[in-house]
């Protein structure tokens, strides 16, 4: 698949970043699997979608990031999220409620840039993430970082991604639940953030507004994808929730010539 999307013109490859779900343990962890992709494709960034920031001791997830940066030739892209399985977390990690874990994944953020852009030893020191001394070497490739596009959904959330984020990834048609975010919720969110960009002086048109949309007939993707971009959306992302067959690398060809084309 990331192939084929690379060959095709795709902007971008992202994969699901879990070790555990009810239905599926055979993910293979996307961390390890990013490089190897980098190493079969020439010019498509890669990325996750997202990955859960507290499943990880931030400071490795940064060194892991920047190694994956280094290996792509600045490909990156980091998706970022609360996390949302707690049998996952239970078995690989801590759990966290809700507001502890958005608590921790804005430390976790703070902390990553940090190592990702300062020469001299990081030491941090948060309510739920610390480090003394830690050093993240060699830098990504990307400057000032690699970016980091927010799977996010409540205010808060919003908030975060409009003030550290390059990108949101929001749930769309048949991607996890059938509807996802209606067009006129998007429309709201999406001013949420633009108040926080507004702060950082950047450009809407330097900012990812994307929207994952699951795989359907042609016709009625279209009708999906005209329906967010009259609600701000700017970046749409073709979702396959299944191992690929032959049929649907023929349709990521033909997405890329009937939708791709005209946006």
């Amino acid at each position: 698949m990331a192939v084929k999307a690379d060959e095709a013109g795709f902007d971008c490859f992202l994969v699901t970043d879990h070790f555990m779900l009810s239905n599926a343990n055979g993910n293979v962890d996307a961390w390890t699997l990013l490089p190897y992709l980098a190493a079969k494709t020439q010019r498509i960034r890669l990325g996750t979608c997202v990955t859960p920031v507290p499943f990880r001791p931030p400071a490795l997830l940064a060194k892991m990031v920047a190694t994956a940066d280094v290996l792509s030739n600045g490909r990156i892209i980091l998706g970022a999220g609360a996390g949302w399985h707690k049998p996952e977390f239970d078995g690989f990690s801590r759990w966290l409620e809700t507001k502890e874990r958005v608590a921790y994944t804005r430390e976790a953020i703070e902390l990553l840039i940090r190592l990702w852009t300062e020469e001299t030893p990081v030491n941090y020191r948060g309510v739920f993430v610390s480090c003394a001394g830690a050093v993240v070497q060699p830098k990504p490739v990307q400057k000032p970082h690699p970016e980091i596009w927010f799977g996010s959904h409540s205010p808060y959330t919003l908030k975060l991604t409009g003030m550290y984020g390059r990108g949101w990834i929001p749930v769309g048609p048949r991607w996890i639940f059938e509807a996802g975010t209606p067009p006129d919720s998007y429309a709201q969110m999406k001013k949420v953030i633009l108040q926080e960009l507004k702060k950082r002086n950047l450009a809407t048109q330097d900012f990812a507004f994307s929207m994952l949309i699951g795989h359907t007939d042609i016709k009625t993707l279209r009708l999906d994808v005209e329906r967010y971009i009259e609600a701000g959306m700017n970046y749409f992302i073709l979702g396959q929730p299944t191992e690929a067959n032959e049929s649907f690398l023929r349709e990521i060809e033909r997405v890329a010539e009937d939708i791709g084309e005209s946006l």
